[in-house]
Parts: C-alpha cells; structure tokens; sequence
C-alpha cells in the first residue's frame, strides 16, 4: 500500500508501514519470538499453560483470556507457559501444533462468544527449537466487549461463561496481572480506553489537534506569556535525571568494565532518555509491589519494549536489583551467540527514571555498525517511550490529571547516514544522502498522562526534531511521524 507524499518540489511517494518495519525482515515473526524467550505478564500480556480448543473448560479460559486482553485495548496471549514459574511445559497433544491452533479454530471461537467479533492472528515464536503459539489481539475497542452466549459445563451445569458477563486485565492488589470479570474499580479504565478509541473527549479532541500540552498551546494562541516556573523546572528535572543515570552507568563501567572486544560499543549509536514524573511521591520506595505495578502497565509495544523489567533475566548479572532507593539494571548481552545489548536502567520510584539503550543500528546483522541510523525505527523508540512511559506511570499510582516531563539524549551520531536499512523499500520522505557532522543531539518534550497514545504524533515530532536536524536539516514528513505513532500503537510491526 502506497500514499503519495510531495517533498521538496517535487512528487514523490513513501511506503506505508507494515509488521516487518520494526524488525529486519529474517522470515521469522520477531515479535512472537522475544514474547516465549522473556515470558512475562503485563496488562497487555497474559500467559497461558496449553489449552485445548475443544474442550469448554479450556474454552472458557481462552475466551476469558482473549476477552479481557481486547478490553484492556489489544496485546498477547501466550500459549504453552507456566505463569507462576514462567516455565515452558511439554506440548500435550498428539495433533500437530498447527491444526490445534488453527487460525480458523482460534477465530471460532472468539466470533461465537463475543457479543461484537473482533479479529485475532495467531501467530509461532520459536524457544530452543519448539514453537508456541502466540495470540495477537488487535486494539482498538469502542465497545466493551462482552460474553454472548453462556457456556455450561456438560457433567455439572455450571455456568463456565456467562452471558453478559465482560472480562478484563486487572492489578491485583500486590501489583500482578491477571484476566477477571470486571470490577466497579475498573470501570473508569475501561471506559476511558473506549473514549479514547472513540476520541469521543473534547478535552482529548483539542489535545490531538492542538498537541501534547493543550494549554500551553492556547496561551501561545492568545498572544500570552506561558505559565512560570513548574514547566521549566520538571525539564531540569528529566535533564537531571540524565545526569543522575549517565554517573551511575560510568561508575558500573568503572566498577566492571566492558571486554576489550566491545568498548567499541561504547561509542555507538545510544539513546537515553530521562522520564520525570510530577509530582514527585517522596515517600515511595523500591518495593516489589511498585515494581509489578509499573512493569505491568507496560504496553509491551516491541518485542524489547521501553521501559523494560529486568528483575527475571536468566543472568543474574542482567537482573533489577534495588540500590540507593532505585531499581537498578546494568545488562550486557552479546555472549554465547546473544543479540548484541548495552543497556542501563535507573527507575526511582518517587519519580525519575532513566535508560541507556545501545541501538540496533549497531548491532543487527544485517546492516554494518557506526554507519546508519533508521529514521522510522527511531520514531517507534522514542514513541513507545513516551506511550510506555505514560501507562507505566498511571500503573505506578500517578493519575490522569499528572504530567511526565521526557528528556533525550542521542549520541554517536558523527558521520552517520540516514538509511532504511530495517526496510530498504521504506521511503522515509527524503533522498539517503543525509549525513550528521554532530556527535550529540538533545531534546525535550512535556507529555499530561491523560494523553491518548494515538495523540502522540506532535509530542513524538517535537522529540526527534533536534536529532533529525544534525543530518544536514532533515525534517520527517508529518504524514510519516503520524503512521508510525499509530503503527506501533495499533501493533502493526
């Protein structure tokens, strides 16, 4: 699918976005493998043991599972793991993996218990040479979804669904995910994510025309001088909170320093990013219960999302520890045939959080290191920092009516082209010639946390705009920055 796109005089066209954008194309479906290498629950993840598609017992755990997935607004559910452990089990079945989670099985029975039909994939990831079944629920809800029919079971006639019944990804009271009937708790939630879908919200419709910070923006309008002081000092703070995370990674490195074989990295392509929360809650601590609860309102857009919960990696060098009051990560990967990583992660729970990622346009095998940075992919970063950060925050105990101030920093940025090297079919609104004679861009945005994620084109455009210009005044066509906020949104990659 092809949109046509004027730039620079002349008449042009880009490619829209697909689900191989995200990802090198290897003909395998990243995303469904990083779910079943790193099982973890969130808001928008659940994890299932094996279930059988003809049996009403596992039916009804299906039906609950993927109902409840579609309520909270779309995400996962991953077959063939123990929840509690994590654990993979044995595959039960004597049918083939394919027949027992056909598409058109799967799509049965969602078309015949959900009172509005919403379509499913179903989707392989692969684990040590056995694949999982991965079902993706698509966003997008106006309406909740609800139970249509009852479901009884044949040897007690009890009710194993219920008509009318609406399920929903909830936290439970130590912070964890689960799938249940909805709550009066709930509701607000639930509700919310329809406006937002039916963009229904005045304050919400004013927010997408007008941008991130709608009244700031009408001040501008009216000719007025913008509000003192507390916007100015939450950026000092997310820039502060960049400092704060860049000491603490130099003195990790100086504590544990990088093999020789991999200083180099040191030097890439890396982002950071400082998210600070207002207002400050001085006496939250680094609990496990407020670790569950950020972790699991994470929207988990990518398969290495933002905002990333490291406390169950394998490596117990890779896991979160507590330190200082904070969450602390420090995660090197690259050994045994491991996908290249460099990242550092600070989250304080009274309100600074802080990333050092390592990008992948140094470390796929597909595109030669210190050369390229991906424009498109790097619009679905900065976006899914931004939306992740926004849902990780109300999960954490801010509301809606609170604000997040994000700070970014890119460096290792001299002498690197812009190249769609993820998609060379991708036409990203300007010729590839665009080369930076900059090391180090910076950049600011305020974001309210009652900001629909489909909004966040104009935030997302005001965060790469210092970046993109070290290459030679590159400006991405708006019509691009706002596919790609709504193909990571809508998981589309």
């Amino acid at each position: 699918m092809r949109a046509p796109y004027p730039c620079y005089g002349f008449s042009t066209t880009y490619t829209m976005l697909t689900m191989a954008d995200a990802e090198p194309d290897t003909g395998r479906d990243t995303r469904a493998d990083e779910l079943v290498a790193r099982p973890g629950e969130s808001l928008n993840v659940e994890l299932k043991t094996w279930l059988d598609p003809t049996d009403d017992q596992h039916v009804a755990k299906l039906v609950k599972g993927l109902f409840a997935i579609r309520n909270r607004n779309g995400g996962f559910l991953v077959i063939g793991f123990d929840d509690k452990t994590l654990a993979p089990d044995a595959y039960p079945f004597s049918r083939p993996l394919e027949d027992v989670y056909h598409l058109d099985e799967i799509q049965g029975i969602v078309s015949r218990y959900a009172h509005e039909s919403f379509e499913v994939e179903v989707r392989m990831g692969e684990r040590a040479g056995n694949r999982y079944p991965v079902i993706a629920v698509p966003d997008g809800v106006r309406t909740p979804v609800a139970v249509k029919r009852d479901l009884l079971d044949k040897a007690t006639q009890k009710a194993l669904l219920a008509k009318g019944d609406i399920y929903f990804r909830t936290l439970q009271s130590n912070g964890t995910a689960s799938s249940a009937r909805i709550t009066p708790a709930d509701l607000s939630a639930l509700l919310e994510i329809c406006f937002d879908n039916r963009e229904a919200d005045i304050g919400r419709f004013l927010r997408r025309q007008l941008g991130g910070n709608v009244p700031e923006t009408l001040r501008a309008l009216l000719g007025q001088q913008p509000a003192p002081s507390e916007a100015d000092q939450l950026r000092a703070r997310a820039e502060a909170v960049i400092m704060r995370g860049d000491a603490a990674f130099d003195a990790a490195r100086a504590a544990a320093p990088l093999p020789d074989s991999r200083k180099s990295f040191l030097d890439g392509l890396t982002m950071r990013v400082g998210m600070a929360a207002s207002p400050i809650h001085p006496d939250a601590l680094a609990t496990s219960e407020f670790m569950n609860r950020f972790a699991s309102a994470n929207p988990q857009y990518t398969g290495w999302p933002a905002w990333l919960d490291a406390r169950g990696f394998y490596k117990e060098k890779d896991r979160a520890k507590v330190e200082g009051g904070a969450w602390v990560a420090d995660i090197r990967g690259g050994d045994a045939g491991e996908r290249e990583r460099l990242e550092y992660q600070l989250y304080d729970p009274r309100g600074d959080f802080y990333v050092r990622r390592l990008m992948q346009d140094d470390t796929a095998d597909n595109v030669q290191p210190f050369v390229a940075l991906d424009p498109v992919l790097m619009l679905y970063r900065v976006t899914e920092f931004i939306a992740a950060g926004i849902s990780a925050l109300r999960g954490a105990g801010w509301n809606e009516a609170d604000s997040a101030g994000f700070a970014f920093s890119w460096s290792g940025l001299n002498g690197r082209r812009l190249t769609s090297w993820a998609n060379t079919m991708r036409f990203f609104g300007a010729g590839e010639g665009y080369q930076s004679h900059t090391a180090v861009a910076n950049s600011y945005v305020e974001v309210g946390l009652d900001t629909p994620h489909l909004a966040l084109a104009p935030a997302v455009e005001r965060a790469v705009a210092p970046l993109f210009a070290c290459f030679n005044g590159y400006q991405p066509p708006a019509t691009l920055v706002e596919e790609a906020v709504r193909a990571l949104i809508e998981r589309r990659l």
